[in-house]
């Protein structure tokens, strides 16, 4: 903004109490002293155009980018921060720009830096006197140091708050959900947190994944994350369930045919599912499905990225990435020579095991509210959960996972007898799988309910039968915390308590 004041005035406004020596400034000395604060800035400062290319980039952004100022003036944000994600790990700050250039608009995102820190970005728009974006200004600031600093200083004061980075990286992650449009995954368990941090370290580089783990665990709402936080988000995610394709139709329906290539075929003939993935992601699910013949012809595509249509005389180059799933073991299968072993290797380069509900209680809680709350909307009721029934809910194992969970909240949201979803309104299964653990649960008649009766008797008695029946399952203090959701320390002390032993496998002694 131009300032047509004398520079008397302006120097005047610096410092108007204090004796200065008398300095002769020249026309020039306010967009000298701008450059000289941008440039001593900590915190990294980009400036790009309404399209979206970078016109000037401080020493700081340099610093967290990784990138020297010359690699990013001149480029566009697309462009210059897939080159840097590909290089330093870093994302950059393409989504927020992306957010301001659709909403004109601020807009603050997160995201992992080289070493494993954290920074934020800000990117804001300049808008001209018609509400049109003139530029962009990011600001980008390195998180993780500024919490070290923080947690130093506790440490000085003699009270620090161990939970602090770990709120923070939480933070992030669930930033980093709602970013690519996936804010209904809800993480609370440890063990999903790291699978997901797992998952944005390794985003951006060219390797197969392979997802194991149950029927119902959510491998596909992963793999379409993997696919939204890597620099191949715009472009195509295409879903394959390999159990689903009859056996003589794989290859036609994985690489295309060309016209007239068989009886029946198309005459314009048919791009394959791999061609439509190209510049995306193609996702196999059931993996393990996939014929003898078929993974004879998926390593070969592994090894040099083409494909070759049914009928057709050339080969194609298909740019694209490959997750696959299974709930299968397929060392097991490999050993039976179901599977091949090379396959296999080039499949797992990256493997990441999905646990069941069951082994991330954590999260059911979280997961059981989630639901009613999209059921609620759903069907245009409102429907509370009862405590008793969450507690049952809690306590039973869903061989089903996630999917049992979901079709078994929308069940009870539809076919609650009042406002309140009650143990009586569980399926009889249900119930049953936790009625030897607190048979007290159960719905009582009214004529039944005693007139009196000691609460914390009752409750202790609940807990008791509770942990008892854990605990046969588990193997240490640690495993049956984790089933339970709480803290180690306060299950040796419930043991002790009860005078309850662990399963004989346990590693660990409670005294």
């Amino acid at each position: 903004m131009n300032d047509t004041r004398p520079a008397e005035d302006k120097a005047s406004r610096i410092s108007p109490e204090v004796d200065r020596p008398a300095i002769e400034m020249g026309p020039g000395w306010r967009n000298s002293l701008l450059d000289a604060i941008v440039d001593a800035s900590f915190d990294g400062l980009c400036i790009l155009d309404a399209k979206g290319f970078c016109l000037e980039a401080n020493p700081a952004f340099e610093r967290l980018s990784g990138f020297r100022r010359s690699e990013w003036v001149g480029r566009h944000i697309d462009e210059a921060t897939r080159e840097v994600a590909a290089k330093k790990q870093w994302e950059g700050p393409r989504t927020a720009v992306r957010q301001v250039m659709e909403g004109r608009w601020p807009a603050t995102t997160l995201y992992g830096a080289e070493g494993g820190e954290m920074t934020i970005c800000t990117a804001s728009p300049h808008l001209g006197p018609d509400g049109e974006i003139l530029y962009i200004i990011v600001n980008v600031r390195n998180i993780t140091r500024l919490n070290h600093l923080k947690y130093q200083l506790e440490i000085e004061r003699g009270h620090v708050k161990l939970d602090g980075l770990e709120k923070l990286r939480a933070g992030r992650l669930q930033s980093r959900l709602d970013a690519v449009g996936l804010g209904n995954i809800l993480i609370e368990s440890p063990i999903m947190h790291k699978i997901f941090s797992k998952i944005m370290q390794i985003a951006d580089f060219e390797t197969t994944v392979l997802l194991e783990g149950e029927t119902g665990t959510g491998k596909g709402v992963i793999a379409k994350f993997i696919h939204r936080v890597s620099h191949r988000a715009e472009g195509p995610f295409v879903e394959v369930n390999c159990g689903a394709l009859p056996e003589n139709l794989v290859e036609s329906e994985l690489y295309g045919y060309q016209p007239g290539a068989f009886t029946g075929s198309l005459r314009s003939g048919k791009k394959g599912l791999f061609e439509l993935a190209h510049g995306g992601t193609i996702f196999l699910d059931e993996i393990g499905e996939l014929p003898l013949s078929s993974q004879t012809k998926l390593l070969k595509f592994l090894d040099d990225k083409a494909i070759h249509p049914i009928g057709g005389t050339s080969r194609r180059q298909v740019d694209v990435r490959i997750i696959t799933a299974t709930n299968r073991n397929l060392r097991e299968m490999v050993e039976a020579r179901q599977f091949r072993k090379d396959l296999l290797y080039r499949l797992e380069e990256i493997p990441l095991y999905v646990p069941a509900v069951r082994e991330r209680r954590e999260d059911l809680k979280a997961l059981i509210y989630s639901f009613i709350d999209h059921f609620n909307r759903r069907f245009e009721v409102d429907r509370a959960l009862g405590s008793e029934a969450l507690c049952v809910l809690l306590g039973y194992d869903y061989p089903g996972n996630i999917r049992e969970l979901k079709n078994l909240v929308g069940q009870l949201v539809l076919i609650a007898e009042g406002p309140e979803i009650t143990v009586h309104d569980l399926p009889e299964h249900v119930r049953k799988s936790c009625s030897q653990a607190a048979p007290l649960l159960e719905p009582m008649e009214r004529d039944q309910i005693p007139q009196h009766m000691d609460l914390r008797k009752e409750i202790e008695e609940i807990e008791c039968r509770l942990l008892t029946r854990y605990a046969r399952q588990s193997h240490s203090t640690h495993d049956l915390a984790r089933r339970l959701g709480v803290v180690q320390s306060t299950i040796v002390r419930k043991l002790q308590k009860y005078r309850i032993s662990l399963n004989s496998r346990s590693s660990d002694s409670v005294q």
